[in-house]
């Protein structure tokens, strides 16, 4: 079995235009798109495969039917790959735990990270608060100190950023990342910048559930990423997380480099282009390694592949 290549879902979004598109070269996808999924399986949001012999199959259907390919039986699917190329700030999002997502019927909680495929100079994200409890950030929020509360993270090209639930964060303009989620897809609005749209209303908040999930744990607002790096002839390879939610990899290639893995992998090219299995790839693709399937890769490229 070759490698399986799916096609990724455009998401609309407030702060999305032109960018991701073009920088990925989607273009068949419309303006106004700050997000795509490179692998989902959600119920109504599945991507689609366009490889033989499964061609026209969700992954929800392949991970149902097909679990020869990945090797997890009665499990569900973990994660959602993404794409994120934002043109606007982000609003300030906490997402839940394990207990408080069971408590509101899902699975499981949501834990997320952050490849910084890009990053504009002195670039930032939102990391972090400075409230003690929930009674000190509560009157961080009734005076309007928001900039007093928010705490910040310098981000650069190459950057690996975990986002355990519980923490409180935002994505900023100018940045194009590479994006993992478990795949609960749920997010709590914590604050929007008093942001408006064009009826002069602001979004809409979750500000108790997000209050009700926020983490005020100071160790978990430090990024402690340890990056295992490996290297051989025409390729490097770094796992920079594996933990019980996934296990994110980013493999350099700069020639030929035949490979195997004991686990599948979720494959985004996310810089330059060459081959798989013979196959001409660029940047934006995104494929299926199946389970002790041997892949022969070739080019100048940078992979992120994910799994569990």
């Amino acid at each position: 079995m070759s490698v399986l290549f799916f096609k990724p879902i455009p998401r609309p979004a407030i702060w999305g235009h032109t960018l991701l598109k073009d920088y990925f070269g989607y273009k068949d996808f419309p303006d106004g798109i700050g997000q795509s999924w490179s692998f989902s399986a959600q119920e109504n949001a599945s991507t689609i495969c366009i490889s033989d012999p499964y061609q026209g199959k969700t992954l929800l259907e392949l991970w149902q039917t097909h679990q020869e390919l990945f090797g997890h039986p009665h499990e569900d699917f973990p994660v959602i790959i993404s794409l994120v190329a934002p043109e606007d700030d982000l609003s300030l999002q906490v997402h839940p735990d394990d207990e408080h997502a069971h408590h509101v019927g899902f699975a499981s909680g949501k834990n997320e990270a952050w490849y910084f495929i890009e990053a504009q100079e002195n670039a930032n994200i939102v990391y972090g608060h400075e409230a003690k409890n929930e009674e000190d950030l509560r009157k961080y929020i009734q005076a309007d100190h928001w900039d007093e509360l928010i705490r910040h993270l310098d981000v650069h090209k190459g950057d690996f950023v975990y986002l355990p639930a519980g923490l409180l964060h935002a994505l900023k303009k100018g940045s194009i990342v590479y994006e993992i989620q478990q795949a609960t897809d749920i997010t709590y609005r914590f604050y929007d910048y008093h942001r408006k749209d064009e009826h002069g209303k602001e979004r809409e908040l979750h500000l108790e559930q997000a209050i009700d999930c926020l983490s005020y744990d100071r160790q978990a607002m430090k990024n402690d990423i340890h990056p295992m790096v490996t290297s051989g002839e025409h390729y490097q390879q770094t796992v920079f997380i594996s933990n019980d939610s996934f296990t994110v990899t980013k493999l350099e290639i700069t020639g030929l480099y035949e490979c195997c893995y004991d686990n599948y992998q979720l494959a985004t090219i996310v810089k330059g282009s060459g081959t798989v299995d013979n196959r001409e790839v660029k940047i934006g693709d995104s494929f299926l390694i199946p389970i002790n399937n041997q892949v022969q890769l070739n080019g100048q490229m940078t992979i992120m592949m994910t799994t569990k």
